[in-house]
């Protein structure tokens, strides 16, 4: 009878710990939302800016704005180094390996390890910024893009 009494204490308790638990969470993810929402008129505001810069610009030429003739495309993939991101990680390299893009015709630039260990068994990895992923900085940003924007020039790929 003791042991069986300890047992349901001892269920109670953990029942009791996982009900905080799970009000805990709601309350994290109540507030992520509530962020997210703030977020929302930002993104708004940035997406009818570029949709009205783009209509605005239908006679520009610029290299960048024109593809190239090399089939190859470069693809900046951004994961995380640990897998304690959820289904993000999963959901960037389905977007990936999904099909509509052609194997050989890919350049990975990997920013984190997880996407990186993914895509090397089937794709080229052009370069790999997982350490960038632990404290981004702007400086990190400029040395990729100068790095993806220059095998753009010289035709390595014509689409990024």
């Amino acid at each position: 009878m003791r042991d069986i009494k300890r047992r349901r204490s001892s269920i109670q308790s953990t029942g009791q710990i996982t009900r905080a638990m799970k009000l805990v969470a709601t309350v994290k993810l109540q507030k992520a939302r509530e962020k997210a929402e703030h977020t929302r008129p930002y993104s708004d505001g940035v997406y009818q800016t570029m949709q009205s810069i783009l209509e605005r610009s239908a006679g520009i030429s610029h290299p960048y704005l024109q593809g190239g003739d090399n089939p190859r495309k470069a693809v900046i993939v951004m994961t995380s180094n640990r897998g304690l991101a959820g289904g993000y990680n999963a959901n960037v390299v389905k977007l990936i390996t999904r099909g509509e893009l052609k194997d050989e015709d890919l350049s990975i630039y990997a920013i984190g390890k997880k996407g990186k260990e993914a895509l090397q068994k089937n794709y080229e990895i052009k370069a790999d910024y997982s350490y960038v992923i632990e404290e981004p900085a702007y400086a990190d940003a400029m040395a990729i893009s100068k790095e993806v924007l220059s095998a753009f020039e010289n035709g390595e790929i014509s689409e990024i």
